[in-house]
């Protein structure tokens, strides 16, 4: 299974074989399995073994959003795995009590990750592990963009994120105007209420006017603007 990354096909299986995974490490490395075992179970026969590896990806490679030399290479993976069959895996991923695709929650962990890595100046890692994964944020672009019309609602929501948070690099923010209504019409109407929190975060950065955002399918206390019991006033973006 390959995607194309650029001009260049990239095979999951090569790239982890190809990578020096003892010249990089993540958190808690004593404890937690080595992040090419992470990587493969991802895409293992046995479906309890990818949710766990979805997990310790999470918990290790990404731990407490924290950047690692183990970041940059295991997005690489991510990204070329993302169109493999076995990330159809359905289960329930990090915060997200949906049951979903595991190809959605990968994509959202690639959105954090480019998140993570932008929001400030230093970001949350070495410098040259947060520089590595700046380094491929318009990998993480292009991997999100060829989901943005998935027939998979929850899948087509993660895309949308990932992709948004990619823009804050300075040569992805020309893709703005074409990710705003996407945002409006898909993130703003999600039933995850993080979604919906980043909807109006991204619009207020960019510049554009967010108005009520409102979600037409939930009534009563999840129909409360999405900084109730978050914030009591809106961030300072």
């Amino acid at each position: 299974m390959t995607i194309n990354a650029g001009s260049e096909a990239i095979d999951p299986w090569a790239l982890l074989l190809a990578t020096d995974w003892n010249s990089v490490d993540h958190c808690c490395p004593n404890v937690a399995p080595a992040t090419p075992v992470i990587l493969a179970g991802l895409l293992d026969d046995d479906e309890d073994v990818q949710r766990s590896a979805v997990r310790d990806l999470g918990q290790a490679v990404t731990h407490q959003n924290s950047i690692y030399g183990a970041t940059a290479p295991a997005a690489c993976f991510v990204i070329a795995a993302l169109g493999h069959p076995r990330t159809m895996t359905s289960g329930t991923y990090f915060h997200d009590e949906r049951c979903r695709p595991m190809r959605a929650a990968l994509l959202e962990w690639l959105g954090d990750l480019a998140d993570e890595a932008t929001y400030d100046e230093d970001g949350p890692g070495e410098p040259e592990d947060v520089a590595a994964v700046r380094a491929i944020i318009p990998l993480i672009y292009e991997a999100a963009r060829s989901h943005l019309a998935d027939a998979d609602l929850l899948i087509r929501e993660a895309a949308v994120y990932a992709a948004a948070m990619t823009l804050a690099v300075p040569e992805l923010a020309v893709h703005i105007p074409e990710v705003v209504p996407l945002v409006r019409n898909t993130l703003s109407a999600s039933e995850y209420r993080g979604y919906r929190y980043m909807a109006k975060r991204c619009l207020v950065t960019w510049g554009v006017e967010p108005g009520p955002l409102p979600d037409p399918r939930i009534s009563g206390p999840e129909a409360m603007d999405p900084w109730e019991d978050g914030c009591s006033e809106d961030p300072p973006f």
